[in-house]
């Protein structure tokens, strides 16, 4: 019997999972997870190209909804952590306010801010971050 085919989709199952664990975005751990799949059926069951295509697509169309829905579980379900909260709580410095767009001197460079609560930011003046979305803190007065 000629396994060719399904020697190849194990190499790209083994291929997958690796770039999975770089990535850790379970995207590619779902068609890892349906090239493994498509290997073990065209090793036990030979098939044409096209058959494994069929295999691989329907496990894939199967496997990245599931893969989806667990990385939302995952990240609902993480909640505020000890690394969310590192910037909470820190002082800044206002450096720059362009029309309320703030430029704020925190951990020796400059970051994007958002004033929370009432009062009007001066440059030069101390804040607080309350919170943090990606690389823009969410600043507030000092209290």
């Amino acid at each position: 019997m000629n396994h060719w085919m399904a020697l190849g989709f194990l190499a790209a199952g083994i291929i997958l999972a690796v770039a999975e664990i770089a990535t850790i975005t379970f995207y590619l751990a779902a068609l890892s997870f349906a090239a493994l799949v498509t290997a073990v059926i065209t090793w036990v069951y030979p098939a044409a190209w096209w058959q494994a295509a069929v295999v691989f697509l329907v496990a894939a169309v199967i496997a990245l909804p599931l893969a989806h829905a667990v990385r939302r579980r995952m990240q609902a379900s993480r909640g505020d952590t000890a690394l969310d909260d590192m910037d909470k709580g820190a002082m800044v410095t206002i450096a720059e306010n362009d029309h309320g767009l703030l430029k704020v001197q925190y951990r020796d460079s400059l970051w994007e801010a958002v004033w929370e609560g009432p009062g009007k930011p001066e440059t030069g003046a101390r804040a607080q971050v309350a919170a943090r979305d990606g690389s823009r803190l969410r600043i507030k007065a000092v209290r």
